[in-house]
Order: C-alpha cells, then structure tokens, then sequence
C-alpha cells in the first residue's frame, strides 16, 4: 500500500514564526520583549489588535492624543511575549515614543501585501 504523509505542527509552527518574524525590542534594562507579528497571534488577540488599531487611526484624525497613549499600551502588550518586562519599559514613555514603537513594529512585521506597489 502507498505511503501516508505526516503533517508536523511543530515544523509548521516553526515555519511560521520563521516567515512571518517578530519584531524584538530591548529595554532599558536589558531584557529582550518580542513583539509578535499580528499573523502569530491567536483569533481572539487579533481581533483586539484590529480593533485597538483601527481606533488609533480614528483619535489620530480626531486630534484627540489623549486617548492614544493607552490604546498604545494596550497594543503593545497584546503583542509581546513578555508583559512584566514591557509593563515597566513602558511606565514612563511620552505618547511619542509608544507611537515610535508601534510604527517600527507596524513596519517590520508588515504583510506582504502591503507593501506599496512600484510603478
């Protein structure tokens, strides 16, 4: 009889990670957080990030900065492997540099599609 292939969901898993890459960040304190690509993140953390993200757009357009700051926040820790390490990185940024953050991890993990199109 034939042979049956066998589908490993470790090396799948692997794979994965390996093709859509998180984005590291180091912390002041020298601690490693990994910032995971929205692709890497299950359905119900994707939803938020969505949601979370899809909200900072509209208080950029509002002019309303104030409610930035913890939807930021929020994105970030939804994200990251390691939340106690972000948590206190986090503790005092200006709104600026948690914006900073967001686009450098936007940008790295950015989907193919994505990309602007040359022509």
């Amino acid at each position: 009889m034939g042979t049956t292939m066998t589908f490993s969901c470790a090396d799948a898993m692997a794979e994965v990670e390996n093709e859509y890459q998180s984005f590291e960040l180091e912390t002041r304190a020298g601690k490693t957080v990994r910032l995971k690509n929205l692709l890497l993140l299950n359905d119900a953390a994707l939803k938020s990030a969505m949601t979370i993200l899809g909200s900072l757009d509209t208080a950029k357009e509002g002019g309303d900065v104030s409610e930035l700051m913890p939807k930021l926040r929020d994105l970030l820790l939804l994200v990251a492997d390691d939340t106690a390490a972000l948590k206190k990185e986090m503790q005092d940024w200006p709104v600026g540099m948690a914006m900073s953050v967001v686009s450098a991890w936007q940008e790295a993990t950015e989907l193919g599609e994505a990309q602007p199109s040359e022509g």
